[in-house]
Formats: structure tokens, sequence, C-alpha cells
């Protein structure tokens, strides 16, 4: 099952809704590839989110480090 649904507006552009979930059996073969393929590109942009918020996380959590700032103050960084 998928974890997303394909919307197809009146003027033919198509909406993920991520708050649905498509079933296997209710797709055509094509559909399916269609399905699969943005599933793969769906798994990666969470990815890449992910890794965006590690590194933020990260920078915060070293920009409160005490001796990063006195690193900083004394023009070691």
């Amino acid at each position: 099952m998928y974890e997303f649904r394909i919307i197809t507006c009146a003027d033919g552009s198509e909406i993920i809704d991520r708050s649905l979930k498509t079933p296997y059996s209710a797709l055509t073969p094509t559909q399916m590839i269609e399905y699969q393929e943005i599933n793969i590109q769906i798994a990666i942009s969470d990815r890449m989110k992910r890794k965006a918020q590690r590194e933020e996380e990260r920078k915060i959590k070293r920009e409160r480090n005490l001796l990063y700032r006195l690193a900083c103050i004394f023009g070691i960084v």
C-alpha cells in the first residue's frame, strides 16, 4: 500500500496527497510504475529533509558549545 495518492485536478495538474493511502489492487500496471517512481522521489526528498534537519541541529549544538564560542572569540575558528 502506498502512503500517498495522486489526485488529478480538472485542469490536468496532479497533486500528491500524503494523507491518503492507495492500495496496490486499485492501480493499473502503468499507474503502478508511476506510483513506484513517485514513491522513490518522495523517499529521496524525505531523506534530504532529514539530513538538512540533522545538520541544522548539529550547527545549533556546536554554536551553544562553550569551547566553540571561546575558539571563535580568540580567532582560532
